[in-house]
């Protein structure tokens, strides 16, 4: 089955993925500057969650690209290892901020 117009559809898919990076790395930058705990622990767990927003951030313009061709054909696309790299980045931020919490109270 061909989409009737295979540019919107990939277009608000990597719009999303765009808005969803963009945040996670101002939520990133928020826990970096609000975490209770020793400086360094924060900076580094911080730094750690960033690179993978990064490597999405990155990926996007390849990953727009992928979902328009495959809308071309009239296929989809379905990328398993970002939707895991920001679940699991999420997971471990979320993680390292009630770790945080926890021990400074």
């Amino acid at each position: 089955m061909r989409h009737d117009d295979p540019g919107l559809q990939p277009e608000r898919s990597s719009l999303a993925w765009l808005r969803t990076e963009v945040v996670l790395g101002a939520i990133i930058l928020g826990f970096m500057r609000l975490a209770p705990g020793p400086g360094p622990v924060v900076a580094t767990i911080g730094l750690v969650c960033l690179v993978p927003v990064l490597v999405l951030l990155f990926t996007a313009r390849e990953g727009h690209h992928a979902r328009v061709r495959a809308m071309e054909r009239g296929s989809g696309t379905y990328f398993l290892w970002r939707n895991l790299l920001l679940a699991g980045t999420v997971a471990a931020l979320g993680s390292c901020a009630l770790a945080l919490i926890l021990l400074s109270a």
